[in-house]
């Protein structure tokens, strides 16, 4: 599989989510960044995931293959028998630790050396990147992507967790976050670092070289979600009740929900318990690559009603294809919303997002889609995301 070139700098990709053999949607814009970057040096990625004892015959099971041009180590390591309480706890953190082992040793024979580390969310992995810089001067960068340190989840809890967390973040060469929403919060739980940077997603090819036709003249409004399907987060429910509301008004749109996760099959049943049918809602399913890109693209509109949120690539992905975005005003969100490209909203505010669905219904919101994309094409680029990685790196190995 070796086909590195041994002048570019070698950088160790340590992801808590990727996506994998039992789920491929945790963690794609982290494979973007890594595949981004991939253009300027040699990257290869370890991502580990525990698997309960029924559905993994080995204790681990290293799954080392070529994804796009990256090296990448899914290690799938069994979870430990639930009744062991406390022996159990420490024998699932070691088989963690060991599992990133056996995968890191794989990538460092694929690349020969490793230079750099980047870890993407804390904190055991920044752990093992804080090993690599203390005994074997490796230097490493951090990227936060979990929404757990802004106010309203408030989930950075526990002391060790807190003070392991901060030694960490100290010790890195830098920083990225996807919003400064996420940096400041970060910081305001005592996680200082002099170099935090603003780093967003990354939009594929296949939505910056989609070239969108006109809808035909008649159709119907299409308002569109794309996510995971985590309700809490997401509050989808909220969002059938506010097209329930409207649907009793009029019938010139459709909502169209794509995505797959732990609540798709409560949130399709809640919206025929509603007497929502499939004239006004239509739930897609898991849709990937060429097939996701098709299906956003017919829409008019992105509708993002989370109660609370980082910054969801899907708002990049909407931008890049010329649609603006309705979404609340949570995390991070309005760094990259505004009147211009969307609208805001406040969060759970069903009365209100179905006033402004109203208003572009009637024509009274709009927006010019060829400036949208213009501008979201030219931001959102692994061209120009990957050169902002590399220009770190090179900073970081300075």
């Amino acid at each position: 599989m070796k086909n590195k070139d041994s002048q570019k700098i070698k950088v160790l990709h340590l992801s808590r989510w990727y996506p994998n053999r039992y789920d491929p949607m945790p963690g794609l814009f982290i494979q973007r960044h890594a595949e981004a970057v991939s253009k300027y040096c040699d990257v290869g990625v370890v991502y580990v995931h525990a698997v309960e004892y029924a559905g993994q015959t080995q204790r681990y099971e290293l799954q080392l293959e070529q994804i796009n041009g990256v090296p990448t180590a899914l290690v799938y390591y069994k979870n430990p028998c639930k009744n062991f309480f406390l022996i159990g706890k420490l024998i699932k953190v070691y088989r963690f630790y060991k599992a990133n082992k056996i995968g890191i040793r794989a990538i460092n024979t694929e690349l020969e050396q490793i230079d750099l580390i980047h870890v993407h969310i804390l904190t055991r992995l920044g752990v093992i990147a804080l090993f690599n810089k203390v005994f074997r001067n490796v230097p490493y960068v951090i990227s936060e992507h979990w929404s757990r340190y802004l106010p309203l989840t408030n989930e950075f809890k526990g002391g060790f967790r807190k003070w392991a967390t901060r030694v960490v973040v100290k010790h890195a060469s830098a920083v990225t976050t996807v919003t400064q929403n996420l940096a400041d919060a970060m910081q305001n739980h005592g996680l200082k670092n002099p170099n935090y940077k603003v780093l967003a997603n990354v939009v594929t090819d296949d939505f910056l070289k989609f070239q969108k036709n006109e809808k035909p003249g008649g159709a119907k409004t299409t308002f569109i979600h794309v996510s995971c399907f985590e309700d809490k987060s997401k509050n989808i429910s909220g969002l059938l009740h506010v097209i329930l509301s409207l649907s009793k008004k009029r019938n010139d749109f459709i909502l169209k929900l794509v995505g797959d996760g732990m609540d798709f099959e409560f949130l399709k049943q809640y919206a025929i318990d509603l007497g929502l049918d499939n004239k006004t809602v239509e739930f897609i399913g898991l849709l990937e690559g060429k097939e996701l890109v098709n299906q956003m693209a017919t829409a008019d509109v992105m509708v993002v009603f989370s109660n609370y949120e980082n910054f969801p690539v899907v708002i990049n992905e909407s931008f890049a294809l010329g649609i603006p975005v309705i979404a609340t005003r949570v995390g991070g969100i309005s760094e990259f919303v505004n009147k211009k490209n969307g609208i805001l909203l406040e969060a759970g505010n069903q009365i209100e997002l179905e006033n402004l669905l109203s208003s572009y219904l009637d024509g009274e919101l709009q927006f010019d889609g060829k400036m949208i994309m213009k501008k979201a094409r030219q931001q959102f680029s692994p061209d120009e995301i990957g050169k902002e990685m590399y220009n770190l790196y090179l900073k970081a190995l300075n």
